[in-house]
């Protein structure tokens, strides 16, 4: 990053610091791999449907990834794009509330699959360009102050208004109380677009463009050609270092990921009529941030690898917690569901957030975003086939065993992930 006016990043880091908490608490109270398996499985629908989610949300990610890349590359007013997914967030949530209370079972089900599809749309573009938005507006220690700083705000923010939610509604109907909970994220979505319009945006260390001939006129769009493009980009990132040590990084950290779905089903099959169902699931996932905050900044001062091995060793472990406690019952269900909710979004946000600062420390300015996109494709592919075989899993088994496997997987990762090398010794290449 170049230098620039340290009131003008002070200033951009303040209101970014409100505006990450409210959308924290947002993804928290309506995190779609929670909210909408769990209501699936409380309106009755196909256990299959409710994993076939993830796969359908990993699609809608890949086609993002394909064609989205390039649109954020090219934009340079990145908050109002920010700011408009929000808004599309916060309306794909209240559709799938508003089908939820009224639609037939066939109703719901399409609602479901179209919200999913356009929520990991949007979610993954606003990833995308959220790091090139970073890149151009803060420095990489202000970058991460923000980072682990937003998670423990919107642990606490989420913690508190999910234990008053669920004192002020504790004697209505458990789905009356899940409508509450996605309402209150989709207030803060709004929120979050509101205030990011307020960062000033500009570029940062830019060099003035050559001169050139007059552009010509763009092309129509060529489906092919875009193939091609994105398949160029992939051969060019490929042949350096630092983008096949991220890669390799990326895809044994997958099923991390994966793993809250399928989770949130077992939870909803043993107690989605219970009132405290959900309400007991997001209260465990604010105060994961409220922990994994202050835990992952601390050990992300050693290394980001660090981080990156615990988060996928805690990840095996809540999933075998809970298979254990499946065959051998010891812990009450609502509580050792709850735990294991804990413990994976510990991992996951230790991971997303590590492997997040990983490729903005290691890629260069040039090709964060194009970076991005490719390795995202990569990804969402391997992702699909996977949700689609534990979905399968899940459905013809018990969803206990795809868990297994997620912890089975899970306990690999952080040996192979152990393996990559670590920011602390990886020079960053040269643009």
């Amino acid at each position: 990053m170049a230098a620039t006016d340290q009131p003008e990043e002070r200033r951009n880091l303040s209101i970014l610091f409100g505006q990450g908490t409210f959308s924290t608490i947002a993804w928290t109270m309506a995190n779609p791999s929670v909210v909408l398996t769990y209501l699936a499985i409380s309106l009755e629908l196909p256990v299959f449907l409710a994993g076939m989610l993830v796969t359908f949300s990993q699609s809608s990610k890949l086609v993002t990834a394909l064609f989205g890349t390039p649109i954020a590359a090219r934009r340079h007013k990145k908050k109002m794009d920010l700011a408009a997914t929000d808004i599309i967030l916060a309306v794909c949530f209240l559709l799938a509330l508003t089908a939820a209370a009224y639609g037939t079972s066939l109703i719901v089900a399409i609602c479901f699959v179209l919200v999913i599809l356009v929520v990991g749309a949007s979610g993954e573009y606003q990833a995308i360009i959220t790091a090139g938005f970073y890149g151009n507006v803060l420095n990489s220690q202000s970058r991460t102050r923000l980072l682990y700083t937003v998670m423990t705000l919107g642990g606490i923010g989420t913690g508190a208004l999910a234990i008053i939610a669920h004192r002020w509604f504790l004697e209505d109907a458990p789905f009356t109380r899940h409508v509450v909970l996605v309402m209150i994220g989709i207030v803060c979505f709004l929120v979050a677009s509101a205030v990011i319009l307020l960062v000033r945006e500009y570029s940062k260390g830019e060099e003035p463009e050559p001169e050139a001939a007059p552009q010509k006129k763009p092309s129509k769009f060529s489906i092919g050609k875009h193939f091609h493009e994105v398949y160029g980009n992939f051969r060019i990132l490929w042949a350096m270092e630092w983008f096949r040590r991220y890669l390799r990084v990326r895809l044994a950290l997958l099923t991390v990921e994966l793993c809250i779905p399928f989770y949130a089903i077992l939870a909803a099959l043993s107690h989605h009529h219970t009132p405290r169902g959900m309400s007991a699931l997001i209260i465990s996932s604010a105060t994961a941030l409220m922990v994994a905050g202050p835990l992952w900044r601390s050990v992300g001062q050693i290394s980001t690898r660090t981080v990156m091995i615990a988060g996928a060793c805690l990840a095996a472990l809540a999933g075998l917690i809970l298979v254990t406690n499946y065959f051998v019952p010891t812990i009450p269900e609502p509580f050792v569901h709850a735990l294991a909710l804990f413990i994976v979004t510990v991992a996951v946000r230790g991971v997303s957030t590590a492997r997040s600062l990983y490729y903005l420390d290691v890629a260069p300015q040039k090709y964060v975003i194009i970076g991005i996109g490719v390795s995202k494709v990569a990804v969402r592919i391997v992702g699909i086939v996977l949700s689609f075989i534990l979905a399968s899993v899940a459905h013809l088994q018990h969803v206990i065993w795809a868990i297994l496997a997620l912890a089975l997987i899970n306990a690999g990762t952080a040996l192979l992930t152990h393996r990559s090398a670590d920011t602390s010794s990886t020079q960053r290449p040269a643009p």
